[in-house]
């Protein structure tokens, strides 16, 4: 079948339906664009609203953030700190500290150097290596006094190595020994507080 051969009405359904079809590709071509363009704002929109508000809790809790960094200041934050200075005071410090833990809490001094200190903006982290002997008592002592003093310092690298045979056999009330190896760790400030 061709166009010739279409009889005056067929004709006049094609050129409907042909106008009809152009008309919706028309719509289409704007309408669809138009409808992407409106859904991509009021995405936008929302999200931006959201950050709006998630703003506007953030400020409204402005004035207890202040109270408390005030009550921080009056706490002096400075005491949980090592001395500032060079490096080799913070270390020293350090050093001393753990000297006098590991004499009082009954443990035996091996080594201990102060190898690396390491800046991170306006904190500096100073690390003491420490080798010493001590029984199982006495280092849970040695231990928990380094990690609840203040200046803090953090016990790091912790390794226990016992210096007796496997069929070794204590007396009653008698510990072994053991070689004891750790970092500790302190911070000091390196700028204005």
């Amino acid at each position: 079948m061709t166009l010739n051969s279409l009889t005056p009405h067929q004709s006049r359904r094609l050129a409907i339906g042909l106008l009809v079809a152009a008309l919706v590709v028309a719509i289409a071509a704007i309408a669809v664009p138009a409808w992407w363009v409106n859904r991509y704002y009021d995405n936008a929109l929302v999200g931006e609203l959201d950050k709006l508000d998630r703003f506007r809790r953030i400020a409204a809790s402005r004035p207890e953030i202040a109270r408390n960094l005030e009550a921080m200041r009056g706490h002096d934050p400075r005491r949980f700190f090592l001395r500032s200075g060079a490096a080799a005071l913070s270390a020293a410090e350090a050093q001393e500290a753990v000297r006098s833990i590991i004499e009082a809490g009954g443990g035996r001094l091996i080594t201990m150097q102060a190898p690396s200190s390491r800046d991170d903006g306006r904190y500096r982290q100073v690390t003491v290596n420490v080798q010493l002997t001590a029984n199982v008592v006495a280092l849970r002592k040695i231990l928990s006094a380094i990690e609840g003093r203040t200046p803090f310092l953090f016990v790091d690298n912790l390794m226990v190595r016992s210096q007796v045979p496997s069929n070794f056999k204590p007396g009653p009330g008698a510990e072994p020994e053991m070689f004891v190896q750790f970092d500790v760790s302190g911070y000091s400030l390196t700028g204005p507080a």
